[in-house]
């Protein structure tokens, strides 16, 4: 008999010894949580447990108002989202395809259960006029300013991940080649391609305006050499926008915005599908696994930064 505190235990080393990344694990883990309180302490045998366990579990979320019991949040009128709750029940589904597939139970009893339905949400997006008007708002004769006016233009362009411009090096920036080198989701290795625009803004970043780094190899780097913090980029993202009387200004957006306008200067879904790491298109039913040198001949015909102005 195991308990699901001492599966999470082994689900944990084996992630980590596996290289699963930390946000993955704390993914699993909290979802798993979750769903050994719902049972109760004498429903913790990972043998006795069913699907209508979990399927009960997802009823009992659904009546739940969003933040109940969180430690830092008031809770709300509204109910837990529903992409919330299909996340938790992914979360513990991927927890005993684990268990099974280590050999810790006999039966996958989750592997049948149908994931709750959401609502297709469309993400806002700016035109190409508010676009300009944003990166017109960094004051390029500064250090500061000239960085957040490259770092803007590198988001709308690459169409990066938060998490990947954070973390970019110096050595992962290839500027005679125009590539970004970045670790996207689940550690896998992806080459951005930028346009020329960029990369003379990043190889001015670098060569005038960067500071020297205080013991980081990070590419984007505050006033005083030290690792822009991902928080702290999208603050400034934030602040930006409001200057420009832009609503909602945020990392994602830009990358949404960035794959829109792609689309709409002539780019394919087929290389747009390469280039910011999706696995499928929701807008077509084609796979096309394009060559890297074809996806960057695309980018530099198709790139939304080269075509603006400012």
């Amino acid at each position: 008999m195991a308990t699901l505190s001492e599966a999470l235990t082994a689900y944990r080393i084996c992630a980590q010894a596996e290289g699963k990344s930390p946000k993955t694990i704390r993914w699993i883990t909290t979802s798993v949580s979750y769903f050994s309180d719902f049972l109760g302490p004498d429903r913790q045998d990972i043998d006795e447990l069913t699907g209508n366990d979990l399927r009960y579990f997802i009823i009992d979320l659904q009546q739940k108002p969003k933040f109940l019991n969180h430690p830092y949040n008031n809770p709300q009128q509204e109910n837990i989202s529903a992409q919330s709750i299909e996340t938790y029940a992914r979360g513990i589904r991927a927890f005993f395809s684990y268990l099974y597939r280590e050999e810790l139970i006999k039966n996958n009893p989750m592997q049948k259960v149908k994931m709750p339905k959401v609502p297709k949400i469309t993400v806002p997006t700016f035109s190409q006029k508010e676009i300009e008007t944003l990166i017109s708002q960094p004051d390029k004769k500064t250090d500061t300013g000239f960085r957040d006016y490259a770092l803007l233009l590198a988001f709308i362009d690459s169409d990066s991940r938060l998490s990947e411009m954070a973390f970019l090096e110096e050595d992962d920036v290839d500027l005679e080649n125009g590539y970004l080198k970045v670790m996207g989701k689940g550690g896998k290795e992806r080459y951005l391609p930028i346009g020329y625009k960029v990369a003379r803004a990043l190889l001015k970043y670098k060569m005038k305006h960067r500071p020297v780094p205080v013991g980081t190899h990070r590419f984007w780097l505050t006033f005083d050499g030290r690792p822009l913090e991902p928080g702290k980029i999208e603050k400034i993202i934030s602040n930006y926008g409001k200057k420009a009387g832009l609503k909602r200004c945020y990392p994602h957006k830009l990358r949404h915005t960035g794959s829109v306008l792609y689309l709409r200067n002539g780019g394919d879904v087929f290389s747009l599908q390469k280039k910011p790491g999706h696995t499928s298109l929701q807008m077509t039913r084609h796979y096309a696994n394009l060559a890297d040198s074809d996806v960057k001949a695309k980018h530099m015909k198709y790139g939304v930064a080269d075509r603006l102005k400012g």
